[in-house]
């Protein structure tokens, strides 16, 4: 029995991990770098459980694999979510514009936020958006057809800003389109700085920020007002005003402005890297995209894409779940102890924060032969528990809007792929941040879909995490 205790008390204080005269500082400045190699190396050094810094207290440890992730995202009262990291004034009108979001929420209050959200994402309230995602992809395609090249990410934001913007408000004017897209986009652009330095004086980023977001605020609760009196909109927005939960409450105004700013941000910057990876990974597999091709001749026959021949489109599917396994969009989660607990037979203090990686769970060999490869096929004779492929996280944190997502990159690809062959710019630095954005953009020469492929070089850290 004392052996036992001092066991635990030596397992306490000795989680593996690196060791640098800096501590633990020098190698989180190492993992915001390179999150994702030094995750990788991190795991294959140390093991599942890793801390950074070998004080008594890390504030920092990564659990790496799928029995964490579940324990992980099954238990948020004990495993929460920070908000941390979020420097702005709560009752500030940018504050209650951000913290008034679904991602943020714990408790009883998530859960009944999440109730009343839950018809919006309905699988046939979703579908009704098709048409409105189909239009305005062709729009796109149509703007393209006097381009020779385009930078890919850029392009993909703006299209998905534009169904996130009709499909939330059911805006269908062209300049509403862009104005609402336009406040959200330079709100957001300096976060960063307004994070660090929250200094409400004319010429700051915080300034700036706050300028818009009261014009947003105004727009949005405009559009609320005139939503309340359409009893026909469809919309998201239009269907959160509607929603009611068993004893009869509803979203406030200022809850409907934060959800809708949040769900607008959330959609559409993931989804647009989704889909710039996915035509990425394509350009480099001739092969398989020679027989997505095939499919939607086939299936589609040039026709636009409806909900019902999207089920059709098998290899369509695979070539998402796969390009989503490689590079998730959120591909590494943080969460923080709100007491000591014990993981992988260590005790971990309270106020801790904990890293679980999505990319790495999506790449150990147990679960994914070839792990580093683009193989859309695998998904016809594989089926992975929600903790062993979580591209939209795990839990009762989990992306409220997946089906949407993962239907517009459907109705996206198909349109696009069908119109277009897309090639990457020889040599081109090809490298994913944090949030999955190619730091240097994702150049590609277009022209009219001629079907003839073929892989190129790229330069990038990208050639870590994929074998081309």
């Amino acid at each position: 029995m004392g052996n036992r205790n001092m066991n635990s008390t030596k397992d306490r204080k000795h989680i593996p991990g690196p060791r640098s005269l800096f501590g633990r500082y020098m190698n989180l400045l190492r993992f915001y770098r390179n999150p994702f190699t030094y995750s990788r190396w991190l795991h294959d050094e140390y093991g599942k459980i890793v801390a950074l810094g070998q004080e008594d207290n890390p504030s920092y440890v990564f659990a790496f694999g799928s029995e964490y992730n579940q324990q992980i995202l099954t238990d948020p009262d004990l495993f929460q979510i920070s908000s941390s990291l979020l420097k702005i004034p709560e009752e500030s009108i940018l504050g209650k514009m951000f913290y008034n979001n679904l991602i943020l929420m714990t408790g009883e209050k998530h859960k009944k936020h999440r109730r009343l959200m839950q018809p919006a994402f309905h699988r046939q309230q979703i579908a009704s958006y098709c048409s409105d995602m189909v239009q305005l992809t062709h729009q796109l395609g149509d703007h393209w057809e006097t381009k020779g090249q385009i930078e890919l990410n850029h392009e993909m934001k703006k299209l998905t800003q534009r169904i996130a913007v009709k499909t939330l408000f059911g805006l269908y004017n062209e300049e509403e389109l862009d104005e609402m897209g336009g406040y959200i986009h330079k709100m957001t652009k300096s976060m960063l700085w307004v994070t660090l330095a929250p200094i409400n004086i004319p010429g700051t980023p915080y300034y700036q920020a706050v300028q818009c977001t009261r014009q947003l605020d105004t727009k949005i609760r405009a559009m609320i007002t005139r939503k309340q009196s359409e009893a026909n909109a469809t919309d998201v927005l239009a269907s959160l005003i509607q929603a009611r939960d068993e004893d009869g409450t509803q979203l406030s105004d200022e809850e409907l402005v934060g959800h809708a700013f949040t769900l607008y941000v959330a959609g559409h910057e993931t989804t647009a890297n989704a889909l710039t990876w996915s035509i990425f990974l394509l350009s480099q597999h001739p092969d398989i995209l020679k027989n997505l091709l095939e499919e939607l001749d086939g299936i589609l026959n040039g026709s636009d894409p409806s909900l019902e021949n999207l089920s059709s489109l098998s290899l369509l599917d695979g070539v998402i779940k796969e390009s989503l396994r490689l590079l998730p969009p959120a591909g590494i989660g943080v969460r923080i102890t709100s007491k000591s607990c014990e993981l992988g037979g260590y005790m971990i203090p309270k106020g801790t924060n904990i890293f679980f990686n999505q990319m790495i769970t999506h790449r150990l060999p147990d679960l994914y032969e070839e792990p580093d490869r683009f193989k859309p096929e695998r998904w016809d004779s594989i089926k992975r528990s929600p903790y062993e492929y979580l591209p939209f996280s795990a839990g009762q944190h989990m992306c409220i809007g997946w089906n949407f997502a993962t239907q517009e990159m459907k109705v996206v690809l198909a349109i696009l792929l069908q119109r277009f062959r897309f090639a990457v710019i020889p040599g081109s630095k090809i490298s994913p941040n944090m949030m999955m954005r190619p730091i240097h953009g994702m150049p590609m020469k277009l022209v009219p879909q001629d079907g003839q492929f073929h892989k190129v070089s790229v330069r990038g850290t990208i050639n870590l995490y994929i074998d081309l």
